[in-house]
C-alpha cells in the first residue's frame, strides 16, 4: 500500500541530546505554567448578530430579534414553538452538542408574514473534544432577505480569518463574524473559513510537549521548517442552499422528512509518478506514486474507505467497505524491488448514535508502510446527518499525504467535494506535528 516513509528517529546524542534535555526543562516549566491557566468550559456562549441575539447553553437556546412592533411566530424545524408579540423566546430541554433551525416570522394583523428570517445554530456541548476543536464549535448562520450572516466561537490562537465565497477569496477578518448582502437569492453559496495557528500550548499540558517536540522535528528534518512542523491548518467550511429557498414558508417543506440513504468517501493519496525516500539510510530509496490529481472515482489510491449510512423509521443501518493500495518500492536504477499491501486493521468505522433525530459515526484511520518501518497515515472523522438532510462532518489528519473526502445521496452520479487537502511535506506525518483540523456543514433544509 502506502509510501509511507521512514525518517530519522531522535537519538540520544549530538543535537538530538541537546534538544531532549531541552525539551525537559522546557516542558517542566510550562506544565506548570498550564495547569494554573487550563482553560476552563463556558456554560454560556453568546452572539450579538446585527439581525438577532443568541444566547446558547448545553439545554437551551435563547433568540432576541428587534422589535418590528407587531406579532411574531417562531418554528423550531417545522413545528411551531412561540406566538406572541414580545420578540424574544426561550427553547429549552434541547439535546446538548446538536444543531437547531428557527424560523422566525413578523406578521401583520391578517397573520401574514412580513418579514422573515432563519437561524441555523448549536447548543453547546456537555464536554468538547480537544482532539478536535471544530466539532463542538458553536458556528450560527442566519439568513433575512439579501443577506448571509455568519458567525462562529472564538478558536483560541486566532487573530484572523481568510473568507472564501464558493472557492473565491473575499477578504479577511480580525473577529469572528461575516456578514454578505452581495449575494443573489437563486443562488447556493459554499462559504469556506480559513486559518492557521501554532500548537495550542494553553489547550491541555500534553499540547506543551507536543508543541516542542514539533519545533525539534521541525528543526532536524531536511526539508522541513521548525514554523511548518508546529502550525495547525483550519478549514471550516458552511454550504447554503439559495435564499429564497431558505426563507420559503415551513408549510410548504415537504423535503424535510425524506429518508436519505449517503455514501462517505475518505481516500488519501500520493499525486507523484515517483518519490524519493528521504531516509537516506534506507536501502529502498524509491516508491511508486499514484500520479493523479483529486478524483473521487479514480481507482488508485493509498486507501479509501467508503461508509453508507442508510435512514430507517428509528435508526439507520451502518456499512461500510475499507480497501488499501500496493505500495511498490523500487532502486536508484528504476528497477523493481519488492512490493506489498498494508493491513487495513487500523481501519475503524463504528455507530456512536442513531434516533429520530441524527445519526452520527466515527471513522478512525492508521495505516502504515507493509515494506519499511515508518509513520502511518492517521486521521479521525466524526460526521452526524440529521434527519432533516443537514450534515455537520468534522476531522483531522496528518497533512500528508493528499486527503480528500465526497459525500453523495446513494441514488446521486456526482459527489460533493467535503474536504481537499494537499501534501504538505511526509515529514508532516511524523506525530509531533501539527495537524490538519477540518468541518463540513449545510444549511440547506
Amino acid at each position: 500500500m502506502i509510501a509511507h516513509y521512514s525518517f530519522p528517529r531522535l537519538k540520544v546524542g549530538g543535537v538530538t541530546f541537546t534538544a531532549r534535555h531541552s525539551l525537559l526543562a522546557l516542558g517542566l516549566a510550562g506544565i506548570a505554567y498550564l495547569v494554573s491557566n487550563k482553560r476552563k468550559h463556558q456554560a454560556v456562549f453568546k452572539t450579538a448578530s446585527l439581525m438577532c441575539k443568541i444566547e446558547r447553553k448545553e439545554d437551551s437556546i435563547k433568540l432576541i430579534w428587534p422589535d418590528e412592533g407587531g406579532y411574531y411566530r417562531v418554528f423550531r424545524g417545522r413545528e411551531l414553538i412561540y406566538c406572541g408579540s414580545e420578540p424574544k423566546m426561550a427553547d429549552r430541554d434541547l439535546t446538548p452538542g446538536t444543531i437547531y433551525t428557527y424560523t422566525i416570522d413578523s406578521l401583520n394583523e391578517k397573520e401574514q408574514a412580513l418579514n422573515r428570517m432563519k437561524i441555523q445554530t448549536s447548543t453547546t456541548a456537555e464536554n468538547k473534544k480537544e482532539d478536535n476543536i471544530l466539532l463542538d464549535l458553536v458556528f450560527t448562520t442566519i439568513v433575512a432577505k439579501g443577506q448571509t450572516s455568519l458567525e462562529w466561537e472564538p478558536i483560541k490562537g486566532i487573530k484572523e480569518y481568510t473568507i472564501y465565497r464558493n472557492g473565491v477569496d473575499i477578504g479577511k477578518v480580525s473577529g469572528c463574524s461575516f456578514n454578505d448582502r452581495s449575494i443573489s437569492e437563486d443562488q447556493e453559496y459554499t462559504y469556506t473559513i480559513k486559518a492557521k495557528r501554532p500548537l495550542p500550548r494553553s489547550e491541555q499540558e500534553s499540547y506543551a510537549v507536543k508543541s516542542l517536540v514539533a519545533s525539534i522535528v521541525g528543526a532536524v528534518k531536511k526539508g522541513s521548517s521548525q514554523a511548518k512542523a508546529a502550525i495547525e491548518e483550519i478549514t471550516n467550511t458552511k454550504k447554503i442552499g439559495p435564499v429564497k429557498q431558505l426563507l420559503q414558508s415551513v408549510e410548504n417543506d415537504v423535503d424535510g422528512k425524506r429518508k436519505r440513504n449517503w455514501q462517505l468517501r475518505y481516500s488519501t493519496f500520493l499525486p507523484e509518478e515517483w518519490l524519493k525516500n528521504p531516509n537516506l539510510a534506507s536501502k529502498v530509496p524509491y516508491f511508486k506514486g499514484d500520479n493523479r490529481g483529486f478524483d473521487p472515482e479514480s481507482s488508485r489510491f493509498r486507501t479509501r474507505v467508503d461508509v453508507y449510512i442508510h435512514e430507517k423509521e428509528r435508526e439507520a443501518e451502518i456499512e461500510f467497505s475499507k480497501a488499501v493500495g500496493k505500495s511498490e518500492a523500487y532502486n536508484h536504477d528504476g528497477d523493481f524491488l519488492e512490493e506489498g499491501v498494508a493491513s487495513d486493521e487500523g481501519v475503524i468505522v463504528k455507530r456512536v448514535l442513531s434516533n429520530h433525530e441524527k445519526t452520527t459515526i466515527q471513522l478512525t484511520h492508521s495505516v502504515g508502510n507493509p515494506i519499511i518501518i515508518s509513520p502511518a497515515v492517521d486521521y479521525k472523522v466524526i460526521g452526524t446527518f440529521y434527519r432533516n438532510g443537514e450534515i455537520n462532518i468534522a476531522g483531522y489528519h496528518d497533512q500528508a499525504p493528499h486527503h480528500e473526502v465526497y459525500l453523495k445521496e446513494a441514488d446521486d452520479q456526482n459527489w460533493e467535494p467535503l474536504h481537499l487537502a494537499e501534501n504538505k511535506g511526509l515529514e508532516m506525518m511524523a506525530h509531533p506535528t501539527a495537524n490538519h483540523l477540518w468541518r463540513y456543514s449545510t444549511f440547506t433544509q
